[in-house]
């Protein structure tokens, strides 16, 4: 075993679950090969898991943004972009795209479509099972820290039963808001497009009071 797997760190021990207690289910391929808007709307509720000596631990995600790819100035594959970084998001529908920010923050991203179309929905917060400090998870770089998530994983595939799996949670509860996504700025008029969705009865969503709307 390489030392970068030894140095892998561990999820925070007070997200231990049971998915099987939960019901939780399994994603298809075909869900992930979906419109990318689609995916990031359906994933709110969902549960992302990771397996660590033998436990699960897991959380709830609650926020999300979508990234389109080629035509869109905010995503990591604008124009085309194809680097050893961003390759994990040409990959098929279903894997993980992990990036650094800052030298410091590592970001995850589920990947959709067909591979060779470099789109991805960035996990920007979850909420830990009961009695998980709120704010744990508030932002993707909170989110893989405490979910123990480096670049290392990056290009995992999540359906291969694995690791890191994404389970189906109750989203018929869920209310949705919809907003522009947050620190894109330098995107010009992408920059407003209205591709972030977060649970509105979760206060671990990482930028509360800036929705537009509520989705049904």
């Amino acid at each position: 075993m390489s030392a970068r797997k030894r140095s892998q760190p561990s999820p925070d021990h007070r997200l231990q679950f049971d998915p099987e207690s939960l019901g939780l289910a399994e994603f298809s391929r075909e869900f992930f090969r979906q419109d990318t808007v689609t995916v990031a709307r359906a994933i709110i509720g969902a549960w992302l898991a990771r397996r660590h000596r033998g436990r699960w631990f897991g959380a709830r995600i609650v926020e999300t943004e979508a990234y389109l790819g080629t035509d869109d100035a905010a995503a990591h594959s604008w124009r085309g972009r194809r680097t050893p970084r961003v390759e994990p998001m040409y990959q098929d529908g279903g894997h993980l795209y992990v990036f650094l920010v800052y030298g410091m923050h590592h970001c995850a991203n589920v990947v959709t479509r067909h591979a060779g179309i470099a789109e991805a929905v960035l996990l920007r917060a979850a909420e830990g099972p009961e009695g998980t400090p709120v704010k744990l998870m508030s932002g993707p770089g909170r989110l893989c820290t405490a979910m123990g998530i480096t670049v290392a994983e990056s290009g995992t595939d999540m359906l291969s039963g694995g690791n890191l799996r994404l389970f189906r949670g109750d989203c018929k509860s869920v209310a949705i808001g919809i907003s522009k996504r947050i620190g894109v700025e330098y995107a010009g008029e992408a920059a407003d497009w209205p591709l972030r969705f977060f649970d509105r009865n979760s206060s671990a969503v990482s930028g509360r009071g800036n929705f537009r709307l509520t989705l049904p």
